[in-house]
């Protein structure tokens, strides 16, 4: 069957078939990881993979911004570096304040300044958008550097402790791990509950076009500011739990590389496609670390070559404009035209065999 064509409940149901095999998949990963000796992928998988956790709890949330909703962001490294630093004041200044509460009031306070942003620039369309929340980031980024008082200036914090949750402390990649992968599992599970919401439907009106939305008596206005603060507010969490997992954060960790990192994920991943962000995160998060285990593999590579961050932005920008000419839907619609491709092609030899032993006969 056509995806395009699938009735809602099919699509439900393979959204929740599929989450069940990516949180299946996460409970076993780590335990085939540490089989794989270091020195054969010169990759630690579970570490990048709660780097990758924590980027997903962004990228789901500017994926309905941008792929649902249809609003663009350069901005979200703001609303994660606000979360980050929030819970890093929070938990070093009040040394009795609970980091889980740290947490929360990290993605709260990342919410409530994206609600105040985004009242006057979600009035904003088009490049006009994409130039103010360019502009926010920078205005954090500055502002993370010069509020030395709070932020620690250049410098940055330090010694920011574990998380801990009711006594159980993730002070280790393989328990931040699992906290982090479920937190995604979670924020995913309401992403699909969201999308198939009468809010998720006056999203995907509002994508198509913000006239017919309104004309249809669909509160434009209203959806915008929602879906952002919930998009900040998600970067905002992101930003939370990668502090705790860094134990230290500076300015250079929010500049707009990561904001266009973020975007780039969404776009290589598939805009408006549920699974698009999490394929984005993981092909992107472990990109930098394969490229630096690259002289390993393979002898005699260029120094260039070596340090990712030399040519970061350009690889970024040279994705955006592929994926934008050739696979405008991203990976996971590839991916999905594929398994419905394989699934038509299966089902017509199963014909063709039913076919040719009735002629047997």
């Amino acid at each position: 069957m056509d995806r395009q064509l699938a009735r809602p409940g099919d699509a439900d149901r393979r959204n929740y078939r599929t989450l069940a095999i990516v949180a299946a998949f996460i409970l076993i990963l780590p335990a085939w990881a540490k089989f794989i000796p270091g020195d054969v992928l010169h990759i630690d998988i579970v570490n990048i993979m709660v780097l990758a956790g924590i980027y997903a709890c962004v990228v789901v949330g500017l994926n309905l911004l941008v792929g649902y909703a249809g609003q663009i962001s350069l901005g979200h490294a703001a609303f994660f570096g606000i979360g980050a630093y929030t819970t890093a004041i929070l938990c070093t200044r009040l040394h009795w304040f609970p980091t889980w509460l740290g947490v929360i009031a990290g993605a709260a306070l990342a919410g409530a300044i994206g609600w105040l942003v985004g009242k006057p620039v979600l009035r904003l369309k088009g490049h006009y958008l994409a130039m103010a929340t360019l502009g926010l980031g920078e205005i954090a980024f500055i502002l993370f550097q010069q509020l030395k008082g709070l932020t620690g200036g250049t410098v940055g914090i330090m010694d920011i402790p574990p998380l801990s949750i009711l006594g159980l402390k993730f002070d280790s990649d393989l328990k931040f791990y699992f906290l982090v992968w479920v937190i995604v599992i979670a924020l995913m599970l309401l992403t699909i509950n969201l999308i198939r919401s009468r809010v998720g439907r006056g999203l995907r009106a509002l994508h198509s076009s913000e006239v017919a939305a309104d004309a249809m008596g669909v509160n434009t206005s209203r959806y915008k500011v929602q879906v952002f603060v919930l998009s900040a507010a998600f970067a905002g969490l992101g930003g939370a739990l990668f502090a705790h997992f860094q134990k230290y954060i500076n300015p250079e960790s929010f500049v707009i590389a990561v904001s266009i990192m973020f975007i780039t994920m969404v776009v290589v991943g598939g805009m408006g496609n549920i699974w698009g962000a999490l394929i984005g995160v993981l092909l992107l998060t472990f990109l930098p670390s394969v490229i630096q285990a690259l002289p390993q593999w393979i002898p005699g590579l260029p120094s260039a070559l070596q340090n990712f961050s030399n040519y970061e932005l350009i690889l970024y920008g040279l994705l955006l404009i592929l994926f934008m000419m050739f696979l405008p839907k991203g990976v996971a619609d590839g991916l999905g035209r594929a398994a419905d491709y394989s699934e038509v092609r299966a089902r017509h030899l199963r014909d063709r065999r039913r076919a040719k032993k009735l002629e047997g006969h």
